[in-house]
Formats: C-alpha cells, sequence, structure tokens
C-alpha cells in the first residue's frame, strides 16, 4: 500500500520543481562562496573572486538540472543505486564539458599568449574532484531523504491498511440488527440499506491510495443513510457542496473517518442528536474541506477519544503532498470542527460551473 501515486516516492527529486532549482542554486552559491573564502580570504579579490567561481559554479549547477530535468522520469524507473550512478556521471560530465570549454576560452581569448595545457589539466582535475565530492554528498543525503520517506511511506500505509480494516464492530452489528428489523415491514429501505452496507465495504477494502471528491462523498452517504437508520432524527445531515468539484483528487479513506468521528463523538452521546455540516469548496487552488458537529452537552456522556483519525490523516497528508496540505482543528464551546485545505490540479480548479 502506497500513499503517493503509483510508482512509489521516487530516489531523485524533481529538478523541473521552482522549489528543487532554487535550492540547487543557493547550494552551489554557498559552494562558490566557500571555494572563494578558501582561495581569497576576505581580501580586496575576494568579490572578484566571488563573481567569477560564482558564474562557473552555476553554469554547471543549470546544466546539470537541465539534464536531470530531462532524463528525471526515466531515471526514477530505475532501481535508486542504477540512478545515483547514472546521476552522479551526468554531473561529472558536465563538469568536465564545462570545464574544457572555459579553459579552452581562457586559452584562445583571454591569454592566447600563455597558453599552459598543464595549468589546463590540473583546472580540469581539481575542478572534477570538487564537483564529485560534493555531488556524492548530494547523492548520499537524497538517499538518506529517501530511506526516511520509505519508512514514512510504510509506516502510513500500515495505518492505511489498519483504518481500511477497522469497521467499527458497533456499527456492522448495529448496521446488520437494522436491516433484520427492516426486512419483513420494510423491504424496500432494508435493500437499500444493504447497498448502502455494500458500498460502505466495497470501498473501505479497496486498495487504491487516492480517490476524488465525488468518491469520498458517495462514501459518507452511504455510512451516513446507515447510521441514519440507528439514530433517526437524531442525525440531521446539512450538505455545503460547491458544484465542479467532483473529480478534485484526495488521498482514499481522507473524509469518512472524519465523518464517522463526528457521528461517533458529537451526535451519538447527545440525546437530542444534532447537525453534521459538511462543507466542500475552492479556494483559489485549494479544495477546502470541512467537516463539523456538535459537542456532546454537559448531561451527555461522551466517547473518549484518542485522535487517531485525525493524527493519522494529518501524516498521510504530509506525505501525499509534500507538506503542501493542511489539516486544521477547531473547536470551540459547542461546535468541533475539522477542516482539510488540499492543493488543486490545475483541470481541477478550474471555474467550469458555466
Amino acid at each position: 500500500m502506497r500513499v503517493e501515486g503509483s510508482p512509489s516516492s521516487p530516489f531523485l527529486p524533481d529538478f523541473c520543481r521552482d522549489n528543487t532549482l532554487l535550492l540547487v542554486i543557493l547550494m552551489a552559491e554557498l559552494l562558490a562562496v566557500i571555494l572563494s573564502l578558501a582561495h581569497s580570504g576576505t581580501g580586496v579579490h575576494f568579490w572578484r573572486a566571488l563573481a567569477l567561481t560564482s558564474l562557473f559554479i552555476q553554469w554547471i549547477a543549470l546544466g546539470s538540472i537541465a539534464a536531470l530535468c530531462r532524463l528525471g522520469p526515466w531515471l526514477n524507473r530505475r532501481p535508486p543505486v542504477v540512478a545515483a550512478a547514472i546521476a552522479y556521471v551526468i554531473v561529472i560530465l558536465v563538469t568536465l564539458g564545462l570545464s574544457a570549454l572555459t579553459a579552452l576560452f581562457l586559452d584562445w581569448v583571454v591569454r592566447p599568449d600563455n597558453v599552459n595545457l598543464d595549468r589546463d589539466l590540473q583546472f580540469l582535475m581539481r575542478n572534477t574532484l570538487i564537483s564529485a565530492i560534493v555531488t556524492a554528498v548530494g547523492l548520499r543525503y537524497m538517499y538518506v531523504q529517501h530511506d526516511w520517506k520509505r519508512s514514512i511511506e510504510a509506516r502510513t500505509g500500515a495505518r492505511l491498511a489498519a483504518l481500511q480494516a477497522r469497521i467499527r464492530p458497533h456499527f456492522l452489528f448495529n448496521s446488520m440488527n437494522s436491516i433484520a428489523a427492516l426486512i419483513r415491514s420494510r423491504p424496500a429501505v432494508a435493500e437499500t440499506a444493504v447497498l448502502d452496507l455494500a458500498s460502505v465495504f466495497r470501498s473501505v477494502l479497496e486498495e487504491r491510495d487516492w480517490s476524488t471528491l465525488a468518491e469520498e462523498l458517495e462514501l459518507s452517504r452511504h455510512y451516513l443513510s446507515l447510521e441514519a437508520l440507528r439514530l433517526g432524527d437524531r442525525l440531521r445531515i446539512e450538505w455545503r457542496i460547491e458544484p465542479g468539484l467532483d473529480a478534485a483528487r484526495m488521498p482514499a479513506l481522507s473524509l469518512q473517518p472524519l465523518v464517522e468521528n463526528a457521528v461517533y463523538h458529537g451526535i451519538q452521546p447527545r440525546p437530542s442528536g444534532g447537525t453534521i455540516r459538511i462543507d466542500a469548496r475552492r479556494d483559489g487552488m485549494k479544495l477546502v474541506v470541512v467537516v463539523e458537529n456538535p459537542l456532546p452537552g454537559p448531561d451527555a456522556n461522551p466517547h473518549r477519544g484518542n485522535g487517531m483519525a485525525v493524527d493519522n490523516l494529518r501524516e498521510r497528508l504530509a506525505l501525499a503532498y509534500d507538506g503542501r496540505a493542511k489539516l486544521v482543528v477547531e473547536q470551540d464551546a459547542e461546535r468541533f470542527s475539522v477542516q482539510l485545505r488540499l492543493p488543486m490540479e490545475a483541470k481541477d480548479a478550474r471555474d467550469d460551473r458555466g
């Protein structure tokens, strides 16, 4: 079971992304500062040395990024060791090529009367050695990050598997009892309840990482229909779904556990019941989903929860969206709400309401 898409988290980052490009440029500039300080100290020649060194190193960094961006999808289909080796060779070749071009430029244009092949060879060897060391350190860092992500995926995947296998026994037994009681008196309602129960189990046991808002809402509706057989008028639902968001992607089983918690902790302990509000809307390039329920009153006997559903979902979002999604929990004297803010793809964020 994976939380991100297929395949699993790639070894190499996406070098076409703006934040990766910025990070590499900053690291290259830091290397230029270190080399300039080591070569010229802090004297009057430091800034001149820094300008020339930065120009040279940034060309190597940008050339390597361009090659890795172009080959990234192909590299990430290879085993990590093979991808690392190919990326390593690419950076070394880019360094050698730009170093050779720089040496030729200096010999032919800047100092045509002072050509020194030994000096050029030392220039190439020094740059290649520095590039080899820095690239090895960078790839080692990427491997550590990849290994950490794989461990998080394994833990989160195990939690998702447990979530898929976890249907509260009382929910199953209550649903079956309700269906049994309705078979003779209201067979049509009993048949609908059986279909709802089958849909819930089919969605919960299906092995997939991603879903759509429409599918998550459908699963929640089936679940709430079954709970309504038991709770009756005590369970009231208010839907506020903005049109045009059905295809918006979100992690599978990200809404139903929140709705289940709202029923279990918000409605069931209240003798008078209450209203669960489910809100879905777009906010720029974000999909905002809110599940809100009343808090048990002072005379109610509330169920004590350990926040596992919220904690699991927060961890899954952090992995699936690389920190770009938010889960916000808010509570006042009367209501409890969980808000999801999920990045949307451009094709899902367009306003197609006509």
